[in-house]
């Protein structure tokens, strides 16, 4: 039987870096504790700043998107090693941010952060990490990718860190249909501003048609703090400073972000232009609340074992993306690198209400199979935008906001 340990007080820290400088951070983050690092290859997203190239594919240079669970009180000390390791301060350079684990639950061989740190004050770093961002994740076909990116650049986003995954749930209910519908997919990643969540969303969601049948999913998740400094432009520069530094030099004039603030474009419902529908239809968009995020990491054999039981315990869908898995004490080779095991990250977004009971059926299914170096955490979820039949219709959804319940 699987035996689980519970903790409440972790957050899930994530570095994007250029492949050059991402052994070198892992290993100042090994020297603080960190005992487990994931390691998955993803691509950036830069446009290229001549209007005529509009139509050509944009450039994808190779990031590493790394991940670290770490206990909150060393959060901040954390996250500034990882900022001057791979030098976060400079434009384009890289971004890490951190999101809460409202619990997190891991077998006993399950290597977390030292134990005797875990009660420690740490270091209260805000005056050196941004505050008040939001991290948007949108899953979809690989085909659609490049519009959405586009679409957020254009809404004022960096350029979107763009991972693949496969998709589970929908194929496993069509019977033999399911040859026909793909489960390749990617992830695309994008960290912003509060002030800019909505445009930036309203975007992405109108240039995938994610409300509609089919289409993909985006949902927001709450950053604690971060250093976001990913690029998004590729060409020469013309001037001394591109248009992310100048808006973050006005950032620091004005002491915060919100001057950026485009919650007018909840009057028009839409986040391409806030000017450009004001003589149009109006259109209502249908948010998700009261969702949560579930994750799994598990090794790959495993994936499917999971994946199965979060769907009998009611989990309407899954997508599974395959990290590298660094420990601190593996081995190494003569040249100082690591050796790594294939994980599984098996992440599912889901209402509030189930999460118990898929968590449940998860634990079961590694008792039943022996898995025993797993590990399980659950986030929030501030909303969430997908095709739902039922809310498609509804006059009570207003434009850029919420159902609203009577």
């Amino acid at each position: 039987m699987t035996r689980f340990v519970t903790h409440s007080n972790v957050s899930l820290v994530t570095a994007i870096l250029p492949p050059h400088i991402a052994n070198h951070v892992i290993e100042k983050v090994f020297e603080f504790g960190e005992r487990k690092a994931l390691w998955i290859t993803a691509r950036g997203t830069l446009a290229r700043d001549r209007w005529y190239q509009a139509l050509i594919p944009m450039v994808s240079p190779e990031k590493e998107y790394l991940q670290f669970l770490v206990p909150d009180p060393e959060v901040d000390r954390m996250m500034e090693s990882i900022v001057a390791a791979g030098q976060l301060h400079l434009p384009g350079a890289g971004a890490v941010f951190a999101v809460p684990c409202d619990e997190l639950r891991c077998s006993e061989n399950f290597a977390l952060w030292s134990t005797s740190t875990w009660e420690s004050d740490g270091l209260n770093a805000s005056h050196n990490l941004k505050e008040n961002l939001t991290a948007i994740f949108c899953i979809v076909q690989r085909d659609r990718t490049g519009q959405i990116s586009r679409a957020a650049m254009s809404a004022g986003a960096h350029g979107p860190v763009v991972f693949y995954c496969a998709g589970r749930g929908l194929r496993d209910r069509v019977g033999w249909l399911r040859i026909t519908k793909k489960d390749d997919q990617e992830l695309l990643v994008v960290i912003i501003d509060n002030a800019d969540a909505i445009a930036v969303t309203e975007a992405m969601v109108d240039a995938g048609d994610l409300d509609m049948p089919g289409r993909g999913f985006l949902y927001r998740m709450p950053v604690q703090k971060g250093v976001i400094n990913i690029g998004s432009m590729y060409g020469r520069r013309k001037y001394a400073a591109d248009i992310q530094q100048i808006i973050a030099a006005i950032d620091d004039l004005k002491g915060s972000s919100q001057w950026r603030d485009q919650r007018i474009t909840e009057l028009v419902g839409t986040g391409k232009s806030a000017g450009l529908h004001l003589f149009g239809k109006i259109k209502k968009r249908a948010y998700l609340t009261e969702q949560a995020s579930l994750s799994c990491i598990v090794g790959r054999k495993h994936a499917d074992t999971i994946v199965d039981a979060a769907l009998a315990g009611g989990a309407p869908g899954a997508n599974v993306s395959y990290a590298r898995l660094i420990e601190a004490d593996s081995r190494t080779t003569a040249h100082g690198i690591r050796f790594n095991r294939e994980r599984a990250i098996v992440r599912i977004i889901l209402p509030e209400d189930l999460l118990t009971n898929v968590v449940l059926h998860m634990q079961s299914a590694c008792s039943v199979h022996d898995i025993d170096d797993v590990c399980i955490y659950g986030q929030p979820v501030t909303r969430a935008v997908t095709y739902i039949a039922e809310l498609a219709d509804r006059p009570d959804v207003i434009a850029g906001g919420a159902p609203q319940h009577k």
